[in-house]
C-alpha cells in the first residue's frame, strides 16, 4: 500500500475517532453506563486500527520522499491534534461524572446510616390503639 493511501486511511481513522469521541461525550452527559461500556470497546478498536496504520506510515516515511504529501500529512496532523484535545475534554467530563456519582453514593450511605437510628422495635405486639378495640 502506498504512503499516500496509508495517510488517507489514517486521516479517515482519526476523523472516525473524533466523531466517536463526540458520541462518548453525549453518553457521559446522559450517564448511560451500558452505552458507555460499548462505546469504549469501539473506541479501543478504532485506536488499535489507527495505531497500526501509523506504524506503517512511520515505516514508509523513512524511505519515501514526502514533498508531494505535505498537505495531506498536515491535515492528518491537525486531526490528531483535534482528537487529543477532544480526549482531554471527554476525560474531564468523565472525571466530573465520577465525582458526582461518588458524592451521591456518599450521601446515600450517610442517609442509610441516619435512617438506621429510626428502626422500630422488633416485638410484634399490637399497639395501644389496636389493643383497645
Amino acid at each position: 500500500m502506498s504512503l499516500e493511501h496509508l495517510i488517507e486511511k489514517s486521516s479517515v481513522g482519526y476523523q472516525g475517532m473524533l466523531d466517536h469521541l463526540a458520541i462518548i461525550s453525549g453518553m457521559l452527559k446522559g450517564a448511560h453506563p451500558t452505552g458507555i461500556g460499548q462505546a469504549l470497546e469501539h473506541w479501543h478498536s478504532l485506536l488499535q486500527e489507527t495505531r497500526q496504520l501509523d506504524t506503517r506510515i512511520d515505516q514508509h516515511r523513512s524511505t519515501t520522499p514526502q514533498n508531494n504529501l505535505l498537505p495531506r500529512f498536515e491535515q492528518r496532523t491537525e486531526l490528531m491534534r483535534q482528537v487529543a484535545l477532544q480526549c482531554q475534554q471527554v476525560y474531564s467530563q468523565a472525571n466530573l461524572l465520577k465525582a458526582m456519582v461518588s458524592d451521591e453514593l456518599n450521601k446515600l450511605q450517610h442517609g442509610r446510616k441516619a435512617l438506621g437510628g429510626y428502626k422500630g422495635s422488633s416485638n410484634n405486639k399490637g399497639s395501644r390503639l389496636t389493643a383497645s378495640l
